[in-house]
């Protein structure tokens, strides 16, 4: 056989396997936060604060990674999908920590009240005005 032969073969099988590879990336479903260990454990004021004191390390440390946040709930917002968002107190007025559900935790957030002290994990994506928690679940 002729080395082009075995060259382009070789290349077409690089490129399948390259192919597949990014299919299984595109396809994969994120892992559950419920079931990761958390990086941190913390107040809402405490997070707001490390992120208001030097947000660049604050990021560095908490974004991507699931973190437990302890508070008061301030607000608790359902959105016309049904979505959930529970806020919480940080003794920021100008901050809080504003965390949204997973679809299947509606039943536990329905029984939440404002002024209550809660446990929350979810998934760090930054600060813009208020530090954000995604995929939160309430935890026992």
């Amino acid at each position: 056989m002729a080395v082009w032969k075995k060259t382009a073969i070789t290349i077409v099988l690089l490129a399948v396997c390259a192919l597949l590879y990014g299919i299984y990336l595109y396809t994969r479903k994120p892992a559950d936060v419920r079931v990761q260990t958390p990086v941190a454990e913390m107040t809402a004021a405490a997070l707001v604060g490390d992120f208001s004191a030097d947000e660049t390390a604050a990021g560095k440390k908490y974004i991507d990674h699931a973190i437990v946040v302890k508070g008061k709930i301030a607000e608790i917002k359902t959105d016309t999908n049904g979505e959930a968002t529970v806020i919480l107190e940080s003794g920021d007025p100008l901050s809080s920590v504003t965390c949204s559900f997973y679809d299947d935790e509606m039943s536990s957030v329905q029984k939440l009240k404002v002024g209550q002290e809660v446990s929350i994990k979810g998934i760090c994506t930054g600060k813009l005005a208020d530090v954000i928690l995604n995929k939160c679940s309430i935890e026992d």
